[in-house]
């Protein structure tokens, strides 16, 4: 099933309607062209925004800065006549038009950046992008072992407060003994351009399990199991966050250890 562009830009933006948005979602699991070609549009949104940021931080351009210069002043006139109103529309626009057409044509040289993209999701929280992001993360945390966590467990108050704060969503930390599983400690991280939440646990084999939360406002409460990024993943949605818990590949329980997570956030 193909989609374009604009629908997958609407996907990004949470847009679509819930239908639209569980089409694109099964799609998107299986079919790698278009997992793929939606990858490349936040990879596209990404840096259009860059480069328009560093475009902001240079100075004025001389062109703009003389045509502000320049731009004529139109004096203050009488109430005209219908005659003269004729004349003064032929006259040469106010100085505000000038600039506004300077500033249009300096937006525009970016303009190309932007073309068939949209601005940075608000509602993004179901889209594959943030669980890539996630399933990199858990690549590089996974294995650091000492620095497993940016906060160790013993702060478990200060990091539910602190992640609380920083992603928007309540945090709150579940108790897994009952899967075997020891909370470590959080991280904060970025996914998608939005703060996420990540909480840390181990099994008795050392194996890594980690729940990360993202707000949203219009959570998707529904399981998912997937495989992105060679991690297996439980997806769901609750309160005002959509929530992943991500393990290597192999580990049976994940849903269930999922299902207790859920009930306890």
């Amino acid at each position: 099933m193909s989609f374009d562009r604009e629908k997958l830009s609407g996907f990004l933006d949470g847009e679509l309607s819930s239908e639209e948005t569980r089409e694109i979602e099964l799609a998107l699991e299986s079919d790698p062209t278009l997992a793929a070609e939606l990858e490349q549009l936040m990879a596209a949104d990404s840096f259009a925004k860059q480069e328009f940021e560093e475009m902001l931080s240079e100075p004025v351009p001389l062109g703009l800065a003389a045509a502000v210069r320049n731009a004529p002043i139109e004096p203050s006139a009488p109430m005209a006549s219908n005659n003269n109103r004729v004349q003064l529309r032929n006259r040469q626009a106010p100085w505000w038009s000038a600039v506004a057409a300077a500033l249009a044509l300096v937006i525009g040289s970016a303009g190309g950046y932007f073309t068939g993209l949209n601005t940075q999701p608000q509602i993004i929280a179901a889209a594959p992008g943030w669980l890539t992001d996630i399933a990199d993360y858990h690549r590089v945390y996974s294995a650091q072992g000492r620095h497993l966590v940016e906060v160790d467990a013993s702060e478990s108050d200060h990091i539910e407060t602190w992640l609380t704060n920083t992603v928007g969503a309540d945090v709150v930390i579940p108790d897994l003994e009952s899967h075997g599983l020891n909370f470590r400690g959080g991280r904060l991280l970025v996914a998608a351009g939005k703060p996420v939440a990540q909480m840390m646990y181990t099994d008795a084999a050392g194996q890594v399990v980690a729940l990360c939360l993202i707000a949203n406002p219009e959570p998707d409460d529904v399981f998912r199991s997937r495989q992105i990024g060679g991690f297996d993943m439980v997806t769901w949605g609750g309160g005002d966050a959509n929530f992943v818990l991500v393990s290597d590949r192999g580990r049976d329980d994940l849903e269930a250890v999922a299902r207790t997570a859920a009930s306890s956030v």
